[in-house]
């Protein structure tokens, strides 16, 4: 049977933001296309919690969380930190597949045991996510015997988290 693991970037865009300007962690970012624009394209698990979702509007997002910090994206700094995330990602298999900037599969099936089995080899590549690239910087894991499965899985976890 395979094993694939879904492994996903939290909040990636905003989180990278965080990562990179520590006086912004805790607090709603909101990331927009670039000054001007008037919709949110990333946001931050803090502004997750005042209901900010992708895709809203300025309007929307000042009237939810006022104190919410908007951010232009800076696309370089995310790709260099996806170059990371993918380079990490390839210790454990040769056989990936990148899905977008924050979202890779791993087929795992002839690598786990050498990390000890799927879910210690998932906790090491959070483990290795924080300590190599950035200690703000999390992400949710699915093993699954697919890929949809395991986007399925990723995303039923809590943050930081395998299942």
């Amino acid at each position: 049977m395979r094993i694939i693991l879904h492994v996903d970037l939290n909040s990636f865009f905003a989180s990278v933001e965080q990562q990179a300007n520590p006086r912004l962690r805790g607090k709603p970012v909101g990331i927009i296309k670039g000054v001007g624009r008037t919709c949110v394209i990333a946001c931050s698990n803090e502004a997750k919690t005042y209901g900010i979702k992708t895709g809203m509007n300025l309007s929307q997002v000042k009237t939810l969380c006022p104190q919410i910090i908007l951010i232009p994206a800076d696309f370089p700094k995310y790709s260099f930190v996806t170059r990371q995330f993918i380079r990490l990602c390839s210790h454990y298999t040769d056989i990936m597949e990148v899905f977008s900037l924050d979202e890779v599969f791993l087929d795992i099936t002839h690598t786990h045991h050498l990390f000890n089995g799927p879910v210690l080899l998932a906790y090491d590549i959070q483990s290795r996510l924080q300590t190599e690239i950035g200690d703000w910087l999390g992400c949710s894991i699915g093993i699954a015997s697919n890929k949809l499965l395991a986007k399925l899985a990723s995303g039923m976890t809590p943050k930081k988290s395998v299942y």
